[in-house]
């Protein structure tokens, strides 16, 4: 006998605010109202960025009360105990990234898996972030804070220039109308990977969790 299965996709609105294209534009406009640029500067700027959200679409982000960037969603599963649940994600976070239990935090009791993660995002970039999965029966609440970027540059023997890599928070990649406009594109691309990267990996998390009865016939 089949299951019912409901899976609910939501990325929770309450007490979280957006980073936007209309609060890009706002910050710019304060900055020419505190006199910290010139009317010259704005009207330059100004249009620049009009034409820019044109030609793409500024990719909004969820932030908390305190301005940190602050993924939640919430996926429903009906006819799945919190144990199930549980038990789930941990082989999911296990087969994809070989994620262990003694390399996460994990207690069936209080329905909570903590870990820290790092994914790729495009080029040289990927993107670290702290995931905190809460889940009680039917539910499963999962939050993503605390992201930063590393960019990793190869090394050149020959010449001797050593390969590196520079890490920098999330926080300083916007407001991203107050860089350089060639510097513009680069940014909304990172934020832009970011939200498409989260959105995946839910959705295949999910689809994991659904498929949890076919997987076990044989």
């Amino acid at each position: 006998m089949k299951k019912f299965f409901f899976l609910l996709f939501i990325l929770v609105e309450s007490n979280l605010f957006g980073q936007t294209d209309s609060l890009e534009k706002t910050i710019l406009y304060n900055k020419l109202i505190s006199k910290e640029i010139t009317e010259d500067y704005y009207s330059k700027i100004w249009p620049q960025w009009v034409q820019t959200m044109n030609r793409v679409k500024y990719p909004d982000l969820p932030l908390d009360k305190n301005g940190k960037v602050h993924y939640v969603f919430i996926n429903e599963f009906k006819g799945f105990d919190k144990e199930k649940l549980l038990n789930r994600t941990q082989e999911w976070l296990s087969i994809n990234y070989g994620l262990l239990p003694a390399n996460m935090y994990s207690n069936l009791k209080e329905g909570k898996i903590i870990l820290r993660n790092s994914l790729n995002l495009f080029n040289n970039y990927s993107c670290g972030f702290t995931e905190i999965i809460s889940i009680k029966d039917e539910k499963i609440k999962l939050e993503l804070i605390s992201l930063d970027y590393q960019a990793y540059y190869a090394g050149d023997y020959e010449s001797g220039k050593p390969e590196k890599t520079i890490s920098f928070n999330i926080d300083e990649v916007y407001p991203i109308i107050l860089k350089k406009p060639s510097e513009w594109y680069l940014n909304l691309s990172l934020l832009r990977a970011t939200n498409k990267l989260f959105d995946t990996e839910i959705k295949n998390l999910s689809d994991y969790i659904v498929s949890y009865d076919n997987s076990n016939i044989f």
